[in-house]
């Protein structure tokens, strides 16, 4: 009984932790991050919550980075999350554009020329 509790306990554990941290979870950790960041433009919130966003995209473009992917798999990827990335994009980048309008400090940087793929 013990034995199939042992099998059963790292079964789970496999289960649970298998898909932790590949490409596809970071693309859409990163994806998330930039929404979070369009989000405090468009609600207008505090400089520090605009920076802790930023800070959580370019902690997930170096997670990417880290992984070494080849061109190949960098395409694949990107082709995968294509319309998800060009949908945030569109978000982000009117988010900015109101911003601008409205004369406050617009100093957000171009988020997409970050990391793209080699």
């Amino acid at each position: 009984m013990k034995r199939y509790a042992a099998y059963g306990a790292v079964g789970a554990l496999l289960l649970c932790v298998t898909g932790c941290g590949g490409p596809d979870a970071l693309m859409r950790e990163f994806v998330a991050n930039l929404n979070v960041y369009a989000e405090t433009l468009e609600k207008r919130e505090p400089k520090e919550k605009q920076q802790a966003a930023l800070d959580r995209i370019k902690a997930t473009t170096e997670k990417l980075d880290r992984l070494k992917l080849s061109k190949e798999d960098q395409d694949k990827l990107f082709t995968r999350y294509d319309a998800e990335l060009k949908r945030v994009k569109e978000r982000v980048e009117a988010a900015q554009k109101a911003v601008a309008m409205e004369g406050a400090d617009a100093d957000t940087p171009d988020l997409f020329s970050t990391f793209k793929p080699k």
